[in-house]
């Protein structure tokens, strides 16, 4: 059997790894773009980017 390599999102504030979304959103029972639009919206001034690791 092979395995699949477990996928997830990073969020990066100013190129700075902050938070694993899928966990952040999990733990507060959202849904992945609505996790990624408040950071979005709490990071205001900050570039925020998002990354499939």
């Amino acid at each position: 059997m092979k395995r699949r390599k477990r996928m997830t999102v990073w969020a990066y504030l100013d190129g700075k790894k902050l938070v694993d979304v899928v966990k952040a959103a999990l733990d507060n029972n959202m849904m992945v773009d609505d996790m990624k639009a408040l950071l979005i919206r709490e990071n205001p001034g900050h570039e925020v980017t998002f990354k499939v690791k």
